[in-house]
């Protein structure tokens, strides 16, 4: 289906009329706030993404997180850098073919080709779960200039220039948009062939069965597929498979991740006669130019996008970061998955239950809380100076 976010036809004049009646303009404003509210989401969590990114790029931090003493097996550097060498092409593909070949014969943006594009930010909250502390790491062979996490406002986690969680920006990007191109394909057949074979079944059977299809797609793909390969790590993460290995790949992220494709899927499938999502109606009671409507129902689909991803993914992943498990022997072994922040030679201990979070002050000069240091003894960063205690007063009032 080829659904255009181009302008319906709309009555241009100054009074808006339904089936020839005349309609209160202000209940014409009331109808069309939703669209206008997840644009204006949409359009926030833009800015917000400008302005992290451009502090980040201006900053101390943007600099390499070096892989230190241990090196990869082969097998791990050729699928790092097919990744690196691929996922940017294969991304251009997609923008190429959902956006802006239908811009430009037809002067439209999909639907498709707004979803592509909304794909094309999610990169950025990729490890914004990792704020209170980290439990999700990146193999820092890749390509990399740390990442954007202490450029956050209020940003907890322990990061200095070289030593902080990694994002390999030539893969993240653009596996998030081919990945979720993929996933939400198969969870829109997968509503379509229930649908088609139970046509009583209601929304949460249909959203049971998209779950568990896209459950078993998030545990092949990251836990059979990637994890082995050494692209990332669910250092922190619980309730793993593989739970002694580098690859542990804890259950709760492929529930979270069920629910997330699963909403996706949703947002793709159920359409109005119009052909637009539940997040784009009342568009076409705004004024605006066709290009304007174009503009807002992208925006709209924008906001969506990463407002369900925020909600269902990062948010309930705070708490496994501020409740990480014990790292296991088999990545802290290995410094190309530490990112510099924990382990042997950097003189912090790796997250756990024995092990407090920390308060970074996100300068770059130093300085934050007072940390375990990984001999077990209590550090205090230069330039950070302890309370001192003060006495218990021992009189009355």
């Amino acid at each position: 289906m080829n659904t255009s976010l181009s302008a319906t036809a709309t009555d241009q004049s100054n009074t808006a009329t339904v089936n020839g009646h005349p309609v209160d303009p202000a209940v014409e404003r009331r109808r069309s706030r939703p669209v206008l509210w997840w644009a204006a989401f949409g359009s926030f969590w833009l800015a917000f993404m400008a302005f992290v990114l451009v502090r980040w790029i201006t900053g101390p931090y943007f600099q390499r997180v070096p892989v230190g003493p241990s090196d990869p097996p082969l097998y791990m550097k050729v699928f790092l850098m097919t990744l690196q060498v691929t996922m940017i092409p294969a991304m251009a593909a997609l923008v190429w073919w959902f956006a802006v070949r239908p811009w430009r014969r037809e002067r439209t943006i999909t639907l498709d080709g707004a979803l592509t594009l909304a794909y094309c930010t999610l990169f950025f909250q990729d490890p914004l779960s990792n704020y209170f502390g980290p439990w999700i790491t990146y193999n820092s062979w890749s390509f990399n200039r740390g990442s954007w996490v202490t450029s956050v406002p209020g940003w907890l986690s322990f990061g200095a220039p070289g030593a902080t969680v990694v994002e390999p920006p030539m893969t993240i990007i653009g596996l998030y948009v081919v990945i979720m191109t993929i996933a939400v394909r198969i969870g829109v057949a997968t509503l379509r062939w229930a649908s088609a074979r139970w046509p009583r079944l209601g929304r949460v059977g249909l959203a049971l069965i998209c779950w568990v299809a896209m459950f078993a797609f998030d545990v092949v793909f990251e836990g059979v597929v990637f994890m082995p390969l050494g692209v990332w790590t669910y250092a922190g993460g619980h309730f793993s498979i593989f739970a002694d290995r580098y690859h542990a790949f804890p259950l709760h992220e492929a529930f979270l991740v069920g629910i997330l494709l699963t909403a996706y899927s949703f947002l793709r499938f159920f359409l109005d006669d119009r052909g637009r999502t539940i997040v784009e109606r009342g568009s076409e009671r705004v004024r605006a130019s066709p290009a304007g409507h174009g503009v807002i129902r992208a925006l709209s689909i924008i906001g969506a996008v990463n407002m369900i991803f925020l909600v269902v993914y990062t948010l309930p992943h705070l708490f496994v970061g501020a409740h990480s498990r014990t790292w296991n022997d088999d990545i802290q072994k290995r410094s190309y998955f530490l990112d510099g922040i924990c382990g042997a030679g950097t003189g912090r201990a790796c997250p756990g239950p024995a092990v407090p979070l920390v308060r970074n002050d996100n300068s770059g000069g130093g300085g934050g809380s007072a940390y375990v240091g990984s001999d077990g003894t209590l550090r205090v960063p230069a330039g950070t100076v302890l309370p001192s205690q003060v006495p218990l007063d021992t009189g009355t009032g």
